[in-house]
């Protein structure tokens, strides 16, 4: 156990052995006029009202000075001990506190009537150290405090700001105390004094578990001290409850666990620590002390004792802790104190950590009594770990175990970010841990619905390691909580989501992965938190059915909140591997089909309350990947819309219609939109009628398409509307791509071979991740396989599904052909990869851009064993289908 010992006899003798190691000290007897504690405690305490603030200023960095030089000489040679040091330090910030806000008030002819002062945390429990900075918290009752010329409140906002001036600001005499006002109800939004009513309100609302300790050490420093006093009976009821329920006394438990460092001994052997918020230091003996008297104190008021050493010696008498426990940890506070005082009278800084050099190390033993560092080392290590023991005996009867302790400190209390939160984040992967902690601060002041009420509060800190834990684990953490903080700020009340998630931690765990790993869903979630509840509950939704009392607009909604649930749950399910990738592309496009006929039978229904009933029939054709059942998260819907009806009138009712179609399916309504539409593929394209008749897409497709026309052809697919026009369409389509076959001279694969490489050089790939149009990429077995059912000619040998063709033409030619064994293979590697990558990135990537929990999910996509053989698996590939499209397209070699 550390043993501070006096450097010599006398005080004088004391300090002249101190200066060596004391270069502030040193400074401050060169340059202070030498007077006892007591003389300069009286020009602070006597200091007049009407004093100029800088003469007031000048008096209180002088007294200031020469308080340190007399207590730190007492300190030294033990005259006074080391709570005696804290007292008297207090005395003066207690002091200074009333004659600056005596001088602030007087500079204005006011009295101090209906404003006051509360010292808290280490001031208000008298237990300041040399270099303490003041926590501070002013209010005002706005029906008794006179502002003179000026509101109550801007009055009390403008003393205030001279009252830090006259503590805070640096001049030629230095600084009195750093002031430090952030533990006001809500600093962020709030002015530097606070009317109590609004105090009031902030308490009774959203005030929070660590709030309750900070005023647990609360006490009236200057002012007006019956306003004062009627504001602290009105706290007592917030600080001290009588009953408190379970979740508040989980919460407390889990800000224990938060703040508890790993527990154990690992930390314990570093021989710098900080010995204030460090393992086994200062900070665990208060929440030793704090947190038992949260729980306890409103049943027991002899445990309200604002001090630690008081409220120590409360717990003993209280039988709460054992005397070998209280006797031993109220010794080391003193110890770790002591050793806090003298780190910082070497250079007046405020810091609590032992200097990592050892000549450093050497100054601070010194001036702690000893002569050999080893000893110093031993003693303070061996205190650090009585303390640690203890401290993590509050943890060993809790009955919730917490698989992510050992991560390092979690600390979201307070106003200043806790270095080791910063190093735990930090560990965890997040770039801007500071941004993090002042985001989750602000959902503790209950800043988001989720958190205005207190059950949502202590919910949220229940749920905080695992949930940061499994963000690092993503790999993409930052991307993760910005994801989070989205989703968390849209929850219209926390108190359900948030249950659940900690009575779920593989839900919570799943969450994080989504929304790190999967924009595209992260927004939908975002968007609609509720949708948490789908996957718990494990139902596939009902689509809604409209009939004829439901009116275009609510059919609209209707189905995209439908299609947004669906569209959730089949991307979590393929992100999660719920799903094989090769399955997708169906899920996908099943409900693209599904979308086309309810908007296509909303549509019809609008048109025809509009101008009256159907001229004829119409159907819905895909094309593209929607044509070959292969679309991917957020692809767009190609089609095409062709109607049959024998007047030439028709043309407009068809036009109306296809434009409410189009309408449905692109339009933001309230609920979000459903897809992009494209529908350049019909004949003459942009230029052409939205909606086509069946003779005119005849004889456009026999006499005016051109090649490429007749390869996007070979996709078409009947979706919705009349199945009999379904069927002639893809007969006039089939033959028509059959036809021109039959009077081909060679055209065919010239146009092909000159179509693929002018999107060589107008789209050029952008490396292996280009799954798309790089060479020997999806676009090169597209193309082949395009070119083979071009040249077929015949009907029966057009597949709108490249897979499907790829199986189809090599059995229905005269020759084996082994190039389509590779080809199949690779087509289902590459749509694989795309579909996970569609989902999580939405384009092209490059593999250093692509997170680790991303790349695992790639490798499960096409079984891979580490991502490493996946690119050279997917590398390999790519050069075989590049191979086989220079042979069968007759390409040249690019640049």
């Amino acid at each position: 156990m550390l043993n501070i010992r006096p450097l010599a006899a006398t005080p004088e003798a004391a300090l002249a052995t101190a200066l060596p190691n004391a270069p502030y000290l040193r400074r401050l007897s060169e340059r202070t006029e030498a007077r006892s504690f007591e003389a300069a405690l009286a020009d602070v305490a006597g200091l007049p009202g009407d004093t100029p603030i800088e003469d007031a200023m000048r008096v209180l960095r002088k007294a200031k000075a020469a308080v340190h030089l007399s207590l730190a000489a007492d300190d030294l040679s033990g005259r006074r001990d080391v709570m005696q040091v804290t007292a008297a330090l207090t005395e003066l910030a207690t002091a200074a506190v009333q004659a600056a806000l005596r001088v602030a008030l007087g500079s204005r002819g006011l009295t101090d009537t209906g404003i006051f002062i509360f010292a808290l945390g280490k001031m208000g429990a008298f237990e300041l150290n040399y270099s303490s900075d003041i926590d501070i918290a002013a209010f005002y009752e706005a029906d008794s405090f006179d502002g003179g010329d000026r509101t109550p409140g801007e009055t009390a906002q403008r003393v205030m700001k001279d009252v830090v001036r006259l503590l805070d600001e640096t001049t030629a005499d230095g600084y009195v105390f750093r002031t430090d006002l952030r533990l006001r109800p809500d600093p962020s939004s709030t002015p530097l004094a606070v009317s109590t009513h609004m105090a009031d309100l902030y308490y009774e609302s959203v005030g929070q578990n660590w709030e309750r300790m900070v005023w647990i050490k609360a006490r009236a420093a200057a002012g007006d001290a019956a306003a004062a006093a009627r504001f602290i009976q009105r706290m007592s009821h917030y600080v001290w409850r009588r009953n408190l329920d379970y979740w508040a006394i989980d919460d407390i438990q889990a800000i224990k666990r938060m703040i508890n460092t790993k527990i154990g001994a690992k930390g314990l052997e570093n021989p710098a620590p900080d010995i204030k918020l460090g393992p086994g230091g200062i900070r665990e003996i208060e929440f030793f002390v704090q947190t038992q008297q949260l729980i306890l104190g409103g049943r027991n008021p002899a445990l309200r004792d604002n001090s630690t050493l008081g409220a120590m010696a409360a717990l003993l008498d209280s039988g709460i802790v054992t005397g070998g426990t209280a006797e031993a940890l109220s010794v080391a506070y003193k110890a770790l104190r002591n050793v806090e005082h003298r780190i910082q009278m070497r250079h007046d800084e405020q810091t609590h950590t032992i200097p990592a050099d050892a000549a450093e190390r050497e100054g601070v033993a010194a001036l702690c009594g000893y002569a050999s560092l080893a000893e110093f080392d031993r003693d303070l290590l061996e205190t650090r770990q009585l303390v640690q023991e203890a401290y993590d005996g509050l943890f060993a009867h809790e009955g919730q175990q917490d698989d992510t302790s050992d991560i390092g400190n979690l600390v979201f209390t307070g106003v200043d970010d806790d270095p080791e939160t910063v190093r735990t984040l930090d560990g965890l992967g997040f770039t801007d841990p500071s941004r993090a902690i002042g985001t989750i601060r602000n959902w503790h002041r209950g800043n988001v619905p989720a958190t205005r009420t207190v059950r949502g509060r202590e919910l949220l800190t229940a749920i905080l390691p695992r949930m940061l834990t499994a963000m690092g684990e993503t790999g993409e953490p930052d991307e993760a909580f910005r994801w989070f903080s989205r989703f968390f700020s849209g929850l219209s009340s926390g108190v359900q989501t948030l249950s659940m998630l900690l009575a779920k931690p593989d839900l919570l765990d799943d969450l994080v992965a989504t929304l790190a790993l999967a924009p595209r869903l992260a927004e939908i979630l975002s968007r609609r938190p509720d949708l948490l509840e789908a996957l718990v509950s494990g139902d596939a939704p009902v689509p809604p059915r409209a009939d004829a009392a439901t009116n275009f607009d609510a059919a609209l909604d209707d189905w995209r909140r439908y299609h947004r649930e669906q569209s959730f749950l089949i991307g979590h399910r393929l992100l999660h591997g719920l799903i094989n990738a090769s399955d997708a592309a169906v899920h996908w496009s099943r409900l693209a089909d599904e979308t086309i006929r309810q908007m296509a039978s909303a549509a019809e229904a609008e048109t025809v309350r509009r101008y009256g009933e159907v001229p004829g029939t119409w159907g819905v054709f895909a094309m593209g990947k929607l044509g070959g059942s292969e679309l991917t998260a957020g692809s767009d819907l190609d089609i095409i819309v062709i109607y049959d009806a024998p007047s030439l009138e028709a043309q407009s009712w068809f036009t109306r219609v296809t434009q409410r179609l189009i309408t449905a399916l692109t339009a933001p309504t309230a609920e979000g939109a459903l897809y992009e539409v494209d529908m350049r593929l019909r004949p003459s394209g942009r230029g052409g009628p939205v909606a086509v008749s069946l003779s005119a897409f005849e004889r456009y497709q026999n006499d005016e398409a051109w090649t490429w026309e007749h390869m996007a052809l070979t996709r078409l697919r009947f979706v919705a509307g009349d199945a009999g026009l379904g069927a002639s369409v893809l007969t006039v389509a089939k033959a028509a791509i059959a036809a021109r076959a039959q009077k081909d001279s060679g055209q065919i694969a010239q146009d092909v071979s000159d179509m693929r490489m002018r999107l060589y050089k107008e789209k050029p790939g952008k490396g292996l991740w280009d799954l798309k149009t790089e060479q020997g990429a999806l676009i090169d077995i597209e193309f082949i396989v395009q070119e083979a059912m071009l040249l077929a000619g015949r009907p029966e040998c057009i597949w709108p599904n490249v897979a499907d063709a790829l199986k189809g033409i090599p059995d229905s030619a005269a020759e084996p052909d082994a190039d389509y064994g590779v080809l199949e293979e690779a087509l289902a590697y590459l749509q694989a990869l795309q579909q996970v990558q569609r989902l999580a990135i939405g384009s092209d990537m490059e593999a250093d851009e692509i997170p680790d929990g991303l790349k695992d999910r790639l490798c499960r996509a096409v079984g891979a064993e580490d991502f490493a053989s996946l690119e050279a698996r997917l590398a390999d590939l790519k050069a075989k289908v590049h191979e086989i499209a220079v042979r069968k397209l007759h390409l040249v070699a690019t640049d």
